[in-house]
């Protein structure tokens, strides 16, 4: 398997095909990636997983010029009983979840409550493969702690 130049990146293709590569192997020094299904929107830049090691869920990495975006959703906003109260709660929990950023975002035209994290868009490997755990982990996190939230 070929290494991209790590000063230029990868592209989401790029990406998807080592991915899926490393799956291939039992090379016990290959990069740790989640189990999950992938499917790769190369027009958007996205591979969208279905991570299978976090209960199936789904996250999208995204990548830009400048930056990828990892993001899993947790929970529909018109699911939720007191937005307000479950604002305040994220924000001052924030510092006890660490690598956890929740945020709102419009997915299929409905507003969703999402944990997500940034890297450079000439991250490393193992520092893309750590933020889809970090993000998911996250997302599973914050769900626990305002699951009271929920209607």
């Amino acid at each position: 398997m070929t290494t991209p130049d790590t000063n230029a990146g990868v592209t989401a293709a790029e990406l998807y095909r080592i991915v899926t590569q490393s799956m291939d192997t039992t090379d016990d020094t290959a990069i740790k990636w989640p189990q999950a299904t992938i499917s790769l929107d190369d027009d958007h830049q996205t591979l969208v997983w279905e991570l299978s090691d976090y209960g199936n869920l789904p996250i999208t990495l995204s990548r830009s010029d400048n930056e990828w975006v990892a993001m899993a959703p947790i929970v529909a906003v018109e699911t939720v009983k007191d937005t307000a109260a479950l604002n305040e709660t994220l924000l001052r929990q924030g510092l006890s979840l660490p690598l956890a950023s929740v945020g709102i975002v419009c997915i299929d035209g409905r507003d969703v409550y999402v944990a997500y994290g940034q890297l450079f868009s000439d991250s490393k490997l193992e520092s893309i493969c750590a933020e889809l755990h970090a993000t998911a982990g996250a997302a599973i996190e914050v769900a626990e702690l305002i699951q009271t939230h929920f209607v």
